[in-house]
């Protein structure tokens, strides 16, 4: 390996450097020269200075090809009093390929930084006259800005016969600057709320944070009131490292880096106007010119007796729906690859934008809201639909369409009153929808059937059990579609391991005034919540040898205070637990629930029907549900014995 000129590169002739520049297909980078060094060579400053200027050269293009932004750390967040900001430490890259470094953090006084003031005007970021420090107002970006400069002073010798010893500084050290560059807008300092919104339409619709220099590393955006912090916004300017590429190539409207950071900004700037407003609701048009792909929406934008919303363009179609909260980032990340909404556009391109506003539902809860709901998809009506008169007649004799009556809605529908209950969530999210033309090959409507094997599985493991009378009870009440949720939600794998929540599930199904679809789903969903039924299977587990008494299961069928139990066992040491199944499930041993659940014995000269093989199939079986390793044969045989 040859560390002078590397491993992969050719070195070239001078005869060879001749043709190759005749030719012009040799491309030379005046960055790039450095000295060669050789025995007998006089150097001087220069010709180290010129290497060092290589290194930190060759360091920028590095720096510049991994992209640009922060690396870690470098928070920014409002300091103890009004006029001070606090800087978290980390390290970053500013476009330029530099890196900017803060090793510990630190309070910034912003009327007390002359310095960055004096910086700012000598590196040339702006050309504005400096106002006096106790009347700063506007919005400016907080930055990092890579500096260097000479200390340690060392005495350097003469280099003439004649000459004198001098001092020179013998060092030069690498920091970084903070400084403020001025954010060049419409510049109306008496609506610095406003100026927020346009700046993240300017940055966000564009190509990015512009006027600002490759320099520097933006860290937030700040407006000033007489040095008075009104607002902070990191996301507006702050960049995560990374490289900054678009989706495809000529394609994406902005980089993906962009798209996120307008996600995130739209998401602090929502919280701080609800903070200010009191949670007031709002219209979006008032504070925000354009708004991404997704994001949340604040609460109480519907409204449930008419369903119509008032937080969009009325022009807009805006659709209600639900998603499985666990798929809702999907969603998002689908939607950031559309481009925003801008809500200053001509009413045409607003009529042609669709959004979709997305109700969360647990998963545990998701078949028992969906049942609820007679379509997934319900229509949004604008509040203010009357906008003719704001129009031109020539606007309104092209735009002329058949009204569309509104839907009628009854106040005892109970999918009107699922979708009311719905809209007043808090945690509701809009998503851009793509213009699509989406076809239905197949009208109809799923019905979802449970298959003998879930009966043939289910039946015997709970006449095992003691459970076949409540079962039976169950379904003479329940009705044909509730019937099969029953039998599908007790041969699930988690029920089917344990006997206690099989009791508690018969339990509470048995409270149920109406036995209906809806009821059965509502009890599933409840049971199938995090942390509820945990307890009981830990009492199931602290005596393995042992299974629940019938007694123990029937009294929890029959409607006990299974939850107390399930609520003491879940916070238990494992070592009250023995104590706590003796008093809950009343254990018995495992041989003696075999010959307990064992069918009458047969008569020695009797031949074995198909009604004693039933049931030697149904003693097979454990309280629990599991199949005894004794085999038909066998049992057969000992009948004969008998």
């Amino acid at each position: 390996m040859n560390l002078s000129t590397g491993e992969s590169r050719v070195k070239l002739a001078p005869d060879q450097v001749a043709s190759l520049r005749t030719a012009g297909v040799l491309i030379e980078d005046a960055r790039r020269e450095r000295p060669r060094y050789f025995d007998g060579r006089f150097l001087a400053a220069r010709d180290l200075t010129r290497d060092q200027e290589y290194i930190l050269t060759r360091e920028a293009d590095l720096g510049q090809a991994a992209g640009s932004g922060v690396a870690r750390g470098l928070d920014v967040e409002r300091g103890s009093a009004g006029d001070r900001v606090t800087i978290t430490a980390g390290h970053g890259v500013t476009p330029a390929g530099e890196l900017v470094l803060l090793p510990r953090p630190l309070e910034l006084r912003l009327a007390d930084v002359p310095r960055a003031q004096q910086l700012t005007a000598r590196f040339g970021l702006g050309r504005w006259p400096q106002p006096p420090l106790r009347s700063r107002n506007g919005l400016f970006v907080l930055a990092l800005r890579p500096v260097e400069f000479t200390a340690n002073p060392v005495g350097a010798y003469p280099t003439s016969i004649t000459g004198q010893r001098t001092v020179e500084d013998g060092d030069v050290v690498e920091a970084t600057a903070i400084v403020l560059v001025p954010w060049q807008d419409d510049g109306a300092a008496d609506a610095l709320a406003a100026r927020r919104g346009r700046a993240a339409a300017a940055i966000f619709g564009g190509d990015g944070v512009r006027g600002v220099s490759a320099d520097v590393l933006p860290l937030a955006m700040l407006a000033l009131m007489n040095n008075v912090v009104v607002w902070l916004d990191e996301a507006l300017v702050r960049r995560e490292l990374g490289a900054d590429r678009a989706d495809l190539p000529g394609l994406g409207h902005s980089p993906r880096a962009l798209r996120l950071a307008h996600l995130v900004q739209h998401q602090v700037h929502l919280a701080d106007i609800l903070a200010a407003s009191g949670g007031r609701g709002f219209a979006a048009r008032e504070n925000f010119p354009l708004l991404p792909p997704a994001g949340p929406l604040p609460a109480g934008m519907i409204d449930s007796r008419d369903f119509t919303q008032r937080y969009f363009p009325p022009e807009m179609a805006v659709d209600f729906s639900i998603i499985p909260e666990d798929e809702l980032p999907a969603l998002v990340e689908e939607s950031l690859s559309l481009p925003p909404i801008d809500l200053e556009a001509s009413s045409a391109t607003l009529e042609a934008t669709a959004v979709l506003i997305l109700a969360p539902v647990a998963r545990h809860e998701w078949r028992a809201v969906n049942s609820r709901l007679t379509s997934r998809i319900l229509p949004l009506r604008p509040a203010a639909i009357n906008l003719v008169a704001t129009r031109k007649p020539l606007e309104i004799l092209q735009q002329l369409r058949i009204p569309r009556l509104p839907p009628v809605i009854s106040p005892v529908d109970p999918a009107q009153a699922e979708w009311a209950r719905l809209a007043a969530l808090p945690s509701l999210w809009f998503v851009r929808r793509r213009n699509l033309a989406y076809r239905d090959d197949l009208a109809g409507e799923a019905i979802r059937v449970a298959g003998r094997d879930l009966v043939d599985r289910a039946a015997p493991r709970l006449a095992g059990l003691g459970l076949e009378a409540a079962l039976g009870r169950l379904l003479e009440r329940a009705t044909p579609r509730a019937a099969l949720e029953i039998e599908s939600l007790l041969a699930s794998p988690r029920f089917a391991e344990s006997p206690a929540l099989t009791a508690a599930a018969l339990g509470e199904l048995g409270q149920a005034p109406a036995l209906d679809q809806a009821a059965v789903l509502r009890v599933a969903a409840d049971l199938s919540a995090p942390g509820v039924g945990d307890g009981l299977s830990r009492l199931e587990r602290a005596r393995p040898d042992t299974v629940p008494s019938k007694a123990a299961l029937k009294e929890l069928a029959e409607g006990g205070d299974w939850r107390a139990a399930d609520a003491a066992a879940a916070g238990a040491r494992s070592a009250q637990l023995p104590a706590l199944a003796r008093s809950v499930l009343r254990p018995q041993p495992l041989r003696a629930a075999e010959e307990d659940a064992a069918p009458p014995p047969a008569r020695a000269t009797a031949r074995p029907t198909a009604a004693t093989t039933a049931a030697g199939e149904k003693a097979a079986t454990t309280p629990a549900g599991k199949r005894r390793r004794t085999t038909a044969a066998a049992g057969k045989s000992e009948g004969g014995r008998q």
